[in-house]
């Protein structure tokens, strides 16, 4: 199936609606406020309730349940607020795909987007954009696995033998997700900073051109997938100065110290919005 054939079975996919494009494109404001915000969480009826279940939750609560948006927020504040909106929207444009397990995917998503926004806070890349490149930039495996649901064994099995993803998709299917997935942004009105992060996800090097969110999400799934291993602080560092991604972003110090920080906790704001 060509790629252009792929993309004719986008109106398969669920729509994200306008209120949540816009609050999705609120949360990157640097000058939005809190009432703005809040007015238009109130006009999704799902992701205000989990604005208010997580500010109910132990990490927020201050003893006095809230019961109101306009308390939810003022509670949570800017950033977990933002980090919240962003998260709750992409999963509830996907409350269900049959070929995968979506909490496990989701799990990770949520984990490489919380990488991002670590990576972000050490180097020259807006948290909130780098967040929300995170969890957009497998945008395209879901379009894969709703759209193609028949060839998904097809690219699991070259990926076992040996293939990297974006082989295994494009020898499957004539295309790979990162150039679907940022069709898809574009076709939901997303920014063309966000569109071009999730086009060179896997190439952050295009004639020179490079996407510091693209190079963002890069490190941060490569961090998820090695962090783990490296069990001191030298080696993690030894291991940084050997990413292309940390040059090209100049990272600073402080980086592993905030991985440290949040590694791990994708899982738990998995649970906590789907």
């Amino acid at each position: 199936m060509e790629q252009n054939e792929i993309l004719s079975h986008a109106h398969e996919l669920p729509k994200i609606p306008k209120v949540i494009r816009e609050m999705m494109e609120l949360v990157n404001d640097p000058e939005v406020e809190l009432q703005e915000l809040a007015r238009t969480i109130s006009m999704e009826q799902v992701v205000s309730a989990r604005v208010i279940r997580l500010a109910n939750s132990a990490h927020f609560s201050r003893g006095k349940g809230v019961s109101s948006v306009d308390q939810a927020v003022v509670r949570l504040g800017l950033e977990p607020l933002k980090t919240l909106i962003i998260a709750s929207s992409l999963v509830s444009a996907f409350p269900y795909v049959e070929v995968i397990d979506l909490e496990e995917f989701w799990q990770e998503t949520f984990e490489v987007a919380i990488l991002s926004k670590a990576i972000a806070q050490s180097c020259d890349v807006n948290p909130n954009a780098a967040f929300t490149a995170g969890m957009l930039h497998n945008i395209g495996d879901l379009m894969i696995y709703t759209v193609m649901a028949d060839q998904v064994p097809t690219i699991f099995e070259k990926m076992e033998t040996g293939s990297s993803k974006v082989s295994a998709q494009r020898s499957t299917i004539g295309t790979d997700s990162a150039i679907l997935g940022s069709k898809l942004a574009e076709s939901w009105s997303f920014s063309d900073e966000l569109v071009f992060a999730i086009s060179e996800q896997y190439e952050p090097k295009i004639d020179n051109i490079y996407s510091p969110l693209a190079a963002t999400v890069r490190l941060a799934n490569a961090i998820n997938r090695h962090w783990d291993e490296l069990v001191t602080m030298d080696a993690k560092s030894v291991w940084l100065s050997e990413q292309i991604e940390a040059d090209i972003l100049s990272v600073d110090g402080s980086i592993t110290e905030k991985v440290d920080a949040v590694k791990g906790s994708g899982i738990e704001m998995a649970r906590l919005v789907m």
